[in-house]
């Protein structure tokens, strides 16, 4: 077999990958005719391909943007094979990138396949268990429609047929029924998120909330939550790909904590591998944006909060709230963004030092505790001189 170079492969994964998404609504013979071709080179070759059902509710995108940056491995790498053990992995369904729309996109020459080729069509498919093994990701919050409903409107539309919208409410009961397992990504999809917020008027929950902590997908797996607002793209692809190894039966499924995260992930603190943690244990404080020292004072929420960003990065390895300079607000939380991880800029009560650094730490925290306490002490000494001077 004669060699080729990684570009040459790179380049003619990519054409196929195009001419199959294109043939779904091409009615032009020769691009048919090269899909067929290709799929039958991958029955030939290829176990059955894995699936990949998206549906977004109450979301800005922010998962799906952090999703096309992820680089270790790119969601690129996954959907053409580069990840051998994964190959084929097809994105059948995500709203913001796929090409097929609706039902009004083709030509009255081509009416007899609109079924065929428009997007709710695949969605139809996913239900009635034709799509194969797939994992049915859920971005964004569920909205509670009985409260809409009664002023005869929707809270989040999805798409339509010919028996009208179609709520994420009940395509996400419907999709979930012959999923392999369900992905939460993003607070929004995990816990509610932003949309969940008091005074939470549409009533949005996480897709744990409506399908039921104890829920378990056709392969008996239990839902499983990617919270961040957003998160990164890489905690997104590695989770994906450790979820269809697990469908594939290589990789049993990931470990969980009582927020149903992995714990591969969100297995420790923000605060434990912070940046800036030494000069938290020093009692070295920020008093104002720009300054190098911890950011503690100006309500950073690490010491509380799972999140995994100080080891992984954002994009590439690099980049992170608290090494900027800006407090962790939480995102990761069930809680967020209601208290105690808001209001965002106001200190937690205390320094908090994990139960298994507590006896090491023990003279640490009484350096940090004073100066913190001797911080807030100064930070009201100057609002009180403020305001006297104001008031003489």
């Amino acid at each position: 077999m004669q060699p080729i170079s990684r570009r040459t492969f790179l380049k003619t994964s990519l054409m196929a990958a195009a001419i199959l998404s294109l043939a779904r609504f091409s009615s032009d013979p020769v691009v048919k005719a090269a899909a067929k071709d290709i799929e039958k080179s991958i029955a030939q070759g290829e176990q059955p391909a894995l699936h990949i059902v998206w549906v977004q509710g109450q979301a800005c995108s922010g998962c799906t943007v952090s999703l096309l940056n992820s680089t270790d491995p790119s969601i690129v790498d996954v959907l053409i094979g580069q990840v051998k053990e994964l190959s084929p992995v097809v994105l059948d369904y995500h709203p913001t990138i796929m090409p097929q729309w609706g039902v009004e996109h083709l030509s009255s020459k081509a009416a007899e396949s609109v079924e065929e080729w428009s997007a709710v069509s695949i969605l139809r498919k996913a239900e009635r268990g034709e799509l194969g093994p797939y994992v049915l990701v859920v971005e964004g919050a569920v909205p509670d429609e009985t409260t809409a409903a009664m002023t005869g409107g929707r809270w989040c539309t999805i798409g339509e047929d010919k028996a009208g919208p179609l709520t994420l409410t009940e395509e996400l009961l419907s999709l979930a029924g012959n999923a392999a397992v369900v992905l939460a990504v993003g607070s929004c999809a995990a816990f509610g998120g932003i949309p969940h917020g008091s005074p939470n008027p549409t009533g949005a929950k996480g897709v744990m909330d409506v399908l039921g902590a104890n829920w378990k997908s056709s392969l008996g797996l239990p839902i499983i939550n990617i919270p961040g607002c957003p998160p990164a793209g890489d905690w997104i692809v590695k989770t994906v790909a450790h979820l269809l190894l697990t469908v594939k039966g290589i990789l049993p499924a990931p470990k969980l904590d009582k927020e149903h995260r992995p714990t591969f992930l969100y297995g420790w603190l923000m605060h434990d591998k912070c940046p800036r943690g030494s000069y938290y244990a020093a009692g070295q404080f920020i008093n104002k944006y720009g300054e190098p020292y911890c950011v503690y004072s100006m309500g950073c929420k690490g010491p509380i909060v799972h999140c995994p960003i100080t080891v992984t990065g954002f994009v590439e390895g690099t980049g992170m709230c608290s090494a900027f300079g800006s407090p962790c607000i939480g995102c990761t939380m069930r809680e967020f963004p209601d208290p105690p991880y808001s209001p965002f800029l106001k200190a937690l009560p205390a320094p908090v030092i994990p139960p298994a650094e507590a006896l090491a730490a023990a003279a640490v925290i009484g350096v940090a505790a004073g100066a913190l306490g001797s911080h807030v002490l100064k930070a009201k000494k100057k609002v009180i001189s403020k305001s006297s001077s104001k008031e003489g």
